[in-house]
C-alpha cells in the first residue's frame, strides 16, 4: 500500500515511481499499440481478432439507463498474479472527457493471505500451523485478494471475469448515459483487478502452496504487477486520446486505495487534463501491516515524495498538496468491518471473527483532519459498519427509474448531489460527518 522515497543517489526516470523504501523504477509502460482495428469487435463470448476487442456489454437496453456496449481489450505488457495478461473494459464516449474506474477485491501481503494451502493459512485461519481449516471461503483456504490464483481472469477474448466484474458497474446511475449523470458523455475505462497489491505494486515473489495433506510442496511465482500495469493501461488510452479536457479517477475498496496511490501516475499520463478523484471505501488510514506490505510489493509511490515510508496518511496528502487544483473525494463508513479486519486484525481466527472496531475508529478519526486541513479534498462519512456506498447515489432500475440516493448525517445533501459537485464543480461540497 504505501511506500517509501527513493534511495539516496537513486533518482527515478522522467515519470516513474520509487519504490516505497527503495530506489526508483522506471516505469514499465507497455506500447500502445494493439488496438482493435476500427469497428473490429467481437460478439459476447466469440474470440477477438489478434489485438481486437471483445464486447461484453451487448446493446443498450431501461435496465443500464441507455449505457452503450462495454468492450474488452487486451493491453499488452500487463499481468495478473499468475503471470497471465490482461486488459481493459472500455466503453467509448465524448473522447476528450475520461472515467477511470478501479476494480477492488481484497488483497495480500503475504504466503498464508495470496497463496493459502493446508501448508500455511490465511488470517482468518490462523498464519501457523496450530490450527486445521479448510473452509472454502477468502481467508482460509482462498486468497484474501480476487483473481490472484486465478490461471486467466481476463483473457483477451473478453471472456472469464469480465462480464461478471463490469455488470457490478454497469446498473449504477454514475455509469448511464442518462441526463442525472455528470459523466453520462465521457469515455469510461473499467481497470481490472488480479494482483492483491492495490494496482501499486512491482516485483515477484515465490510462495509454496500444498494443496491436500499428503501432497508435495508446489512453488509458485506471483507477480505483483499493479503499478506496472496501470502505466500500461495508462499508455494505451493516452494513444486513444490526444487530449483530454477532464478526467475522473473513481475507484472502490481496493481500487479506491488504486486510484490514491496513482493519482501522479494519471497526471502524468494526461498531464492537459483537469484530474478529479474519488476514492469509496479506501480511507488511507494507518496500519499495523504498512511495512509489510510496502516490502512484499515493492509498493510504489511518487519519487518525489520524501515522506511517504511513514504510511498511509503521508502518502494521500502527498498526493493531495501535490495536485491542489484536484478534487480528492473519500466516502467511508465509520465502523467499516472489510478495512478494519484487512488493516488492524491480528493473523487469529478469533482476531477476523471478531476484528478491532476502535482501532479503525481512531485511525479514521485521525485521518480527516488531513482532508480538512486542505481546501482541495473532502470526506463523506456516514455511521455504519458497511463496506462500499458508492452504489447508494443511485442505481438504475430495470423499469428505467433511479433508487433514491442517501443523505448526508444531518439531511442536508444526497450522495448523489455531494459526487455531482465534486465531478462538476458546482454546487456544494464540502466534508460531511
Amino acid at each position: 500500500m504505501a511506500g517509501g522515497s527513493a534511495s539516496a543517489g537513486g533518482a527515478a526516470s522522467a515519470g516513474g515511481s520509487a519504490n516505497a523504501g527503495g530506489t526508483a523504477t522506471a516505469g514499465g509502460a507497455a506500447n500502445a499499440g494493439g488496438s482493435a482495428s476500427a469497428g473490429g469487435a467481437a460478439s459476447a463470448g466469440g474470440s477477438a481478432s489478434a489485438g481486437g476487442a471483445a464486447s461484453a456489454g451487448g446493446s443498450a437496453n431501461a435496465s443500464d439507463g441507455g449505457t452503450s456496449a462495454w468492450s474488452f481489450f487486451p493491453v499488452s505488457g500487463t499481468k495478473c498474479a499468475t503471470g497471465a495478461p490482461a486488459g481493459l473494459g472500455y466503453n467509448a464516449g465524448v473522447t476528450d472527457e475520461l472515467v477511470v474506474f478501479v476494480q477492488g477485491g481484497g488483497a495480500c501481503w503475504n504466503n498464508g493471505m495470496c497463496r493459502p494451502s493446508v501448508y500455511q493459512w490465511g488470517p482468518v485461519c490462523n498464519y501457523g500451523m496450530d490450527s486445521v481449516c479448510l473452509v472454502d471461503i477468502p481467508g482460509s483456504t482462498q486468497p484474501t485478494a480476487v483473481y490472484v490464483a486465478h490461471p486467466d481472469p481476463f483473457p483477451g477474448d473478453g471472456g472469464g471475469a469480465f462480464a461478471t466484474e463490469i455488470g457490478t458497474v454497469k446498473n449504477s446511475v454514475l455509469f448511464s448515459r442518462r441526463v442525472e449523470n455528470p459523466f453520462a458523455s465521457a469515455t469510461w475505462a473499467f481497470v481490472p483487478y488480479c494482483t492483491g497489491d492495490l494496482h501499486a505494486g512491482n516485483t515477484t515473489r515465490t510462495y509454496n502452496t500444498k494443496v491436500g495433506l499428503f501432497d508435495p510442496v508446489v512453488q509458485r511465482t506471483h507477480h505483483f504487477a499493479g503499478a506496472t500495469n496501470m502505466d500500461a493501461y495508462l499508455a494505451w488510452l493516452r494513444a486513444r486520446h490526444a487530449s483530454v479536457r477532464t478526467l475522473w479517477l473513481i475507484g472502490v475498496s481496493g481500487g479506491g486505495y488504486g486510484a490514491q496511490l496513482n493519482l501522479h501516475r494519471v497526471k502524468q499520463a494526461f498531464p492537459e487534463a483537469q484530474v478529479q478523484l474519488l476514492a469509496d471505501s479506501a480511507p488511507m488510514v494507518n496500519t499495523p501491516y504498512f511495512d509489510a506490505m510496502r516490502r512484499e510489493w515493492n509498493l510504489q509511490v511518487p519519487a518525489s515524495c520524501t515522506t511517504c515510508d511513514a504510511g498511509f496518511p503521508s502518502i494521500i496528502e502527498n498526493q493531495i498538496v501535490s495536485a491542489p487544483t484536484t478534487r480528492v473525494a473519500l466516502l467511508s463508513f465509520t465502523e467499516d468491518q472489510v478495512i478494519t479486519r484487512f488493516f488492524f486484525a491480528p493473523g487469529t481466527t478469533q482476531g477476523w471473527a471478531t476484528p478491532p472496531t476502535s482501532s479503525y475508529v481512531a485511525a479514521l478519526a485521525a485521518l480527516e483532519p488531513i482532508y480538512e486541513a486542505h481546501s482541495n479534498s473532502k470526506f463523506f462519512r456516514r455511521a455504519g459498519q458497511e463496506h462500499v456506498m458508492l452504489d447508494n447515489a443511485g442505481i438504475v432500475r430495470p423499469d428505467g427509474g433511479i433508487s433514491t440516493s442517501i443523505s448526508s448525517p444531518d439531511g442536508g445533501i444526497t450522495l448523489k448531489a455531494w459526487i455531482d459537485a465534486w465531478a462538476t464543480g458546482a454546487g456544494t461540497w464540502e466534508s460531511q460527518r
